[in-house]
């Protein structure tokens, strides 16, 4: 240690030794290790660990630096002047001090207006405007420092004030090491700002911070967090300060100015400002919510990306759900990608992708099945808009509704929910086990279980096993179901068509009528004017023609088995027989004409029977 400039005698009042001396031999000052300190002002409202009895000063110097070596670092006191007092164990030095921290790797230096050294202790402490520095950018402000040496601790007992980098924090307790690399500190409030100017607020009961080649990390315990208008509250917390990276574990709530979340851990990232939280997370906005596994939110794009199995969305009686979902919040739109499932009461719509509006407006694309209780079925295609306010909308993309074994199908399907109503155009169809009506239009009405079809209609039948085809064709005509089949078929207009069965055939011609089906089988056509029917049995070159104003046909499993023909009834009837042709003619008011195995069996005239027509018998 070097000693400092001697005080003349005249100005310490005779305390001075005769050797002129500042300091008496002997004096603590010198003693090999004097190292340690002890800080009476402990902070506004503190008391002193004990009190201060300041005896006579042994000895005073001027300009004076002390130097203590212990193994691994050194430490260097500076100070304008010193006293000893030797009953006490302790110095005094005020006036401009500075303390140097110094080893291999690190140097820390310290200022302040009045430092105590104790050698009992072995520890010093500083008081009066202190300001510690540290590495390249640390700094830290208090009114009282304490360094105990023997477990090389340094502390702030009181407030204080950290700067470092971009970043300022004020707290409490704070307590360090040699090198003031790590710390800890208490009742901490911190602003950290980035190259963009944007500020994070940080307050948390406790702070872990370490600096690490430059770069700080800190862990804090319960924690709320401030940035770009997001508030976010955690039992603890990782930051990075340098690039307002941090990460909040252990349960996590969260909220904007619109919004409120709640997950099992959150990391965020300032500088780019992209937020990302795991867990069961639940966000919440302006009457929606959307729960995942991960959410994560690009604040500069105001878009939420959630992700689960499945992830979901949910606003009112409304939810969606899908491996997959993107919220906008500006526009307020939702994208949903792989599996996306919408309900809305006892609705429910599937698609490959899908995109919600807020304001109720769906689009869809991929594999699409729409149910709802007011089509008593699946609508299924590959493109559907739907307005959920209006209960409206369309598919494309091969579009049909299916019930059971009934399908409607047409290039394009509106729907209207609330009147249960289904329209196609562009060429519509209905098709159930072995019949088909197509049409260029056609509307189903699901309260009646009718459907309405137009234009170019033609109803066609099938049965393979009894070698039975049907074709009727008009203008228009009114299907009605029931149990999925058609029951019966109005037509209002001119029509006209054939019926097959084996090698017996009909063609019918007329204007209006009804036909009739019983299980899935025609059962009866009704002609209501201008009736004009040609029956044919192709084996035996048999034609028979008959016409009347009104006519009811009959039918069976064998083919048209009676005709009722009424007003004006005429009938032709044409046999050959071995290169003979026969022809009879017959009319009346009405016709009963019978059919057995396709051939004319039997005519009766009326309304009164005035006469009957037998065809020849045939030979055996």
């Amino acid at each position: 240690m070097r000693r400092g400039r001697p005080r003349p005698p005249s100005s310490v009042g005779g305390t001075v030794g005769a050797e002129g001396r500042a300091f008496p031999r002997g004096a603590r000052l010198f003693r090999a290790g004097c190292c340690g300190a002890v800080l009476w002002a402990c902070g506004a409202g503190e008391v002193p660990e004990e009190p201060l009895q300041i005896p006579a000063v042994d000895g005073e110097a001027w300009d004076a630096h002390i130097e203590i070596g212990r193994p691994g670092h050194r430490i260097q006191i500076r100070a304008d002047s010193l006293r000893e007092f030797s009953k006490s164990e302790q110095v005094v030095a005020t006036g401009g001090v500075e303390v140097a921290f110094r080893s291999a790797a690190a140097v820390s230096t310290l200022r302040a207006e009045r430092l105590v050294l104790e050698h009992k202790r072995d520890r010093f402490g500083l008081a009066g405007g202190v300001v510690l520095r540290a590495g390249d950018s640390l700094e830290v402000q208090a009114d009282t420092l304490l360094w105990e040496n023997a477990h090389e601790q340094l502390r702030i007992p009181g407030a204080l004030r950290v700067e470092v980098g971009e970043g300022r924090e004020w707290g409490r307790n704070l307590t360090s090491n040699f090198a003031v690399d790590a710390w800890s500190l208490e009742a901490v409030e911190g602003l950290w700002r980035g190259r963009d100017g944007a500020v994070v607020e940080v307050r948390a009961q406790r702070e872990e911070s370490r600096r690490v080649e430059g770069v700080q990390e800190i862990a804090y315990d319960s924690v709320e967090v401030r940035y770009d208008g997001v508030q976010l509250t955690g039992p603890r917390a990782t930051f990075l300060p340098q690039a307002r990276r941090f990460a909040i574990s252990g349960g996590v709530k969260g909220a904007d100015s619109l919004a409120q979340f709640a997950a099992g851990e959150v990391v965020v990232d300032a500088e780019k400002q992209r937020l990302v939280a795991r867990g069961a997370v639940r966000y919440r906005e302006e009457g929606a919510e959307l729960r995942a596994a991960e959410i994560e939110d690009d604040r500069r794009a105001a878009l939420l990306q959630a992700r689960g199995e499945p992830a979901t969305f949910v606003q009112g009686e409304r939810q969606i759900e899908a491996r997959q979902l993107a919220y906008s919040r500006s526009k307020r739109e939702l994208a949903a990608q792989g599996g996306a499932i919408l309900r809305a009461g006892e609705r429910k719509l599937t698609a490959q992708t899908l995109r919600y509006l807020r304001a109720g407006q769906v689009h869809a694309e991929g594999a699409i099945a729409l149910t709802a209780p007011e089509l008593d079925g699946s609508l299924v295609g590959d493109s559907l808009f739907l307005d959920l306010e209006q209960e409206a909308g369309w598919m494309r993309g091969a579009p049909s509704l299916r019930r059971r074994d009934l399908v409607l199908a047409a290039p394009v399907l509106r729907f209207d929910l609330v009147r249960g109503q289904l329209a196609g155009t562009g060429g519509f169809a209905l098709r159930t086990e072995g019949l088909e009506v197509a049409a260029e239009r056609g509307t189903y009405e699901a309260d009646s279980t009718r459907v309405l079809v137009a234009e170019r209609v033609v109803l066609e039948e099938q049965d393979g096993e009894r070698d039975y085809r049907s074709r009727l064709m008009a203008d228009s005509m009114v299907v009605a179901l029931a149990d999925n089949r058609v029951e019966w078929i109005a037509i209002p207009g001119q029509v006209s068509g054939q019926i097959e069965v084996g090698d017996r055939h009909s063609w019918i011609e007329g204007r209006g009528g009804q036909v009739f089906m019983a299980d899935g089988d025609l059962e009866r056509v009704e002609v209501s004017a201008e009736a004009d029917v040609t029956h044919r049995r192709a084996g035996n070159e048999e034609i028979n023609r008959f016409r009347g104003q009104q006519m009811t046909l009959y039918f069976d499993a064998t083919g048209l088995r009676r005709a009722l023909v009424k007003g004006a009834a005429e009938l032709v009837s044409r046999l050959q027989e071995d290169e003979e042709i026969a022809v009879n003619e017959v009319g009346g008011e009405e016709l009963d004409i019978r059919f057995d195995a396709g051939s004319l069996a039997e005519v009766q005239v009326g309304p009164e029977i005035e006469g009957r027509y037998y065809p020849p018998a045939e030979e055996p």
